[in-house]
């Protein structure tokens, strides 16, 4: 028989054996979050694409490998685990790995479909050094991704100065704020399957940008527009490019197998598609067609590309299923954010969480 154990070790003695040393970690909640990247989004979409741009000159590099996606067999639902290193043209290693899942089920968590944490890892040591509640991390870095987009394929000499939007949740919301930074003035109209959602989003943006025109619509009464952001929870195709005229249109929602937010049409096939990330082709719409993956130009290479002075051919299309790199990006400007507030002695209990 096994011998049971009577005599158990002290903490001191037991502590000089298994030698276990507290991990340091900040945690940041998503109010936190929204706080500290909507405090100065151009500063933030500036961060990214000036990052963007050493990757795309070579002055940077990153390990990105292909998102791993989980799903059970007829699970409406999924997790994921994303991650990514990048070192900087000045030499400084970020490592952030991001867990989160799609939470269709909504009972503990209702209401909010992205669930999970954002992780920056110690560059020498591998700990989590800090931890950020992923929903609103990743709306946000979404809508960055959006904003970009919209930057590198359409003249810096004409914004768009009529924008359709199609989902009013945070997305959408913060697309728009990241658009906000860019231009002085245009026409919004907004549209969702709960009308009340536009109207809420309406109400709220009429505060923050008072000089912009914002309207809420039924989608079928939706005009040509010079940019259309598709940010939804759709699983069947919305918009067909006969309904409607846009010259960019930029998809935000299909960003798992089963989810779809463009009809195929022979237009995607006749020009290049841009991404965020070619491993778009994996999921969502780009599933659907099974285009020619040599087809795709990711956000690094239109950062290459922007430099350029070839003009855009429209109609364009953008698909965003989410990328590891943004994250990347996202969680360093976070973490080097941290780092100068507190250096600036503000208060540390403002910006974070200890424990």
């Amino acid at each position: 028989m096994p011998t049971k154990i009577t005599n158990r070790l002290d903490s001191a003695a037991l502590q000089n054996i298994l030698r276990v040393t507290r991990e340091p970690l900040r945690q940041f909640t998503d109010s936190q979050v929204h706080d500290l990247l909507c405090a100065d989004l151009p500063g933030y979409l500036q961060y990214l694409e000036s990052a963007l741009g050493e990757l795309a000159g070579g002055q940077a590099n990153i390990t990105l490998p292909e998102k791993l996606l989980f799903q059970q067999p007829g699970e409406n639902g999924d997790f994921r685990v994303m991650p990514c290193v990048r070192t900087t043209a000045s030499g400084r290693l970020h490592k952030t790995v991001k867990l989160v899942g799609t939470n269709r089920h909504g009972q503990r968590v209702p209401d909010q479909i992205s669930v999970g944490k954002a992780c920056y890892l110690d560059p020498l040591e591998n700990y989590v050094s800090h931890q950020f509640d992923a929903c609103l991390l990743s709306s946000i870095r979404t809508g960055a991704c959006a904003a970009l987009a919209q930057r590198y394929l359409q003249s810096a000499h004409h914004p768009p100065r009529t924008i359709n939007l199609v989902g009013a949740g945070r997305v959408g919301f913060y697309t728009t704020l990241c658009l906000l930074s860019d231009h002085h003035a245009a026409s919004l109209t907004i549209t969702d399957l709960q009308p009340e959602r536009a109207t809420q989003l309406v109400e709220a943006l009429q505060k923050i940008v008072p000089h912009w025109h914002i309207t809420h619509s039924p989608y079928a009464d939706l005009a040509d527009c010079e940019l259309l952001i598709l940010a939804t929870t759709s699983e069947r195709p919305i918009y067909h490019p006969d309904q409607f005229h846009a010259d960019l249109v930029i998809s935000l929602g299909a960003d798992c197998r089963e989810q779809r937010e463009l009809h195929s049409h022979s237009r995607w096939q006749q020009q290049p598609l841009f991404v965020d990330t070619k491993d778009s082709l994996r999921y969502g719409d780009l599933a659907a067609w099974n285009p020619d993956g040599k087809s795709l130009i990711d956000l690094i290479d239109l950062a290459a590309l922007s430099s350029s002075a070839t003009p855009t051919a429209y109609p364009a299309l953008f698909i965003s299923t989410g990328s590891a790199l943004l994250d990347n990006l996202t969680i360093s400007y976070l973490v080097e954010l941290i780092a100068e507030t507190e250096d600036e002695g503000q208060p540390a209990e403002i910006t974070a969480e200890t424990r």
